[in-house]
């Protein structure tokens, strides 16, 4: 929301003043794309530290997310109340002070985190790609209040867990971008124009749970692991800047056992090849680092700043047998690659006129992916690049 939204409060936030006045203790926030599901929980957190002496927290999957997320839209919250956000937080230590109570910006990407204090209320952004036993411990640790929002890209543990078996202690709220009455003109057209797109409409235009058919990889789960545990990763570079995003992720494989690991990720807009090469010699060192060969010059330009750089190769069909030879493994999501977690759960296949799929992929939600298929490129070895249709096509 701009900074244009004063004393704005949307349905969603009088759902969740009435579900806590209502002693519910979960808040289940599904919607689609600017719905106001996140920007009013914040408005609800903020007026409670201003009522309450009590600890709110605000969980995020890491420091990245919470800054292009929540931290973003925290001025404009705090503006829309009358209130100023920046002389009551504590930058370093991601504290906003209310008048009474505080609110603690924090990120939990491992088991042992959650272990930490009690607090009064809890608010889990982007809640899906929280891992549940991370959340299990951050549930009986909360005594009063909990607020779950995310995008109904598929079906998780809120669910599966708390709406199958409390679903007594439940309030439910469906938005969309038609809740949001300050919405600008551009961004509903942006949303409107993807009605053609059954799916993404589905979760990003109605806020409904999105289908599961149609999806490039079914055998993938977010879960925490010992990073620095293997004895040999690989690692791939997807180039993008402006449009597109700059991506790195660092993986590992479990050949016998059929696993990979993604264990870190890099992932930006707008980043410089010298600004990105340090943060790949971070994670990479003198390893081999598999790169979109469509940018020679930007591989250059790696080796020289250090960078063990060298293209992957491309051709016909080779999107195609990348993909068949990731299908064949389990792949286990490191909590803090969010990014790469998204794409996962959003990558698909292309539909046809009546609803059923084709055997091509759809060019988008792929930056990760594509670098993924570049960095076990010396895995694949000779792989056969002729399957196109297979059992995991609907008709």
């Amino acid at each position: 929301m701009s900074s244009q939204d004063k004393t704005f409060l949307s349905r969603v936030f009088k759902e969740i003043v009435f579900a806590h006045n209502n002693h519910k203790r979960y808040v289940i926030s599904q919607g689609g794309s600017s719905s106001t599901k996140t920007f009013s929980a914040l408005q609800f957190l903020v007026r409670m530290a201003d009522v309450a002496n009590i600890k709110i927290d605000v969980v995020g999957q890491s420091v990245p997310h919470l800054r292009d997320g929540v931290l973003t839209d925290m001025p404009f919250v705090c503006q829309s109340l009358g209130l100023d956000f920046h002389n009551n937080f504590n930058k370093s230590e991601k504290i906003y002070k209310g008048s009474m109570g505080k609110i603690n910006f924090i990120s939990i990407d491992k088991l042992g985190k959650a272990h930490g204090g009690r607090r009064d209320i809890l608010f889990l952004n982007e809640a899906n790609y929280i891992a549940y036993p991370i959340v299990e411990q951050l549930l009986i640790r909360t005594r009063d209040f909990i607020i779950i929002d995310y995008n109904p890209t598929c079906e998780f543990w809120a669910q599966t867990k708390l709406m199958a078996e409390e679903k007594e202690d439940v309030h439910f709220i469906q938005s969309t971008y038609k809740d949001n009455e300050r919405l600008e003109p551009a961004i509903i057209k942006a949303i409107e124009n993807k009605i053609g797109n059954k799916n993404f409409w589905r979760v990003y235009g109605l806020g409904e749970l999105g289908y599961a058919e149609g999806l490039v990889f079914t055998d993938w789960k977010v879960e925490d692991f010992d990073k620095e545990s293997f004895a040999v990763y690989r690692h791939g570079v997807d180039w993008g800047f402006s449009s597109d995003p700059f991506t790195y992720n660092r993986y590992a494989i479990d050949s016998k056992r059929k696993k990979i690991y993604v264990c870190d990720e890099i992932h930006g807009l707008g980043w410089l090849n010298s600004k990105t090469a340090p943060m790949v010699s971070a994670m990479a060192g003198k390893d081999i680092v598999w790169c979109d060969c469509a940018e020679p010059k930007s591989i250059a330009e790696f080796k020289k700043l250090g960078i063990n750089a060298r293209g992957a190769k491309k051709g016909q069909g080779s999107i195609e047998s990348g993909l068949k030879w990731l299908q064949e493994y389990e792949i286990i999501v490191h909590p803090t690659c969010i990014y790469t977690a998204k794409e996962l759960g959003a990558y698909r296949y292309k539909e046809d006129k009546k609803g059923g799929f084709l055997p091509q992929v759809e060019d988008a939600n792929n930056h990760h992916i594509d670098d993924m298929r570049y960095a076990f490129e010396s895995d694949m070895g000779r792989v056969k690049t002729k399957i196109l249709v297979s059992e995991r096509f609907i008709y």
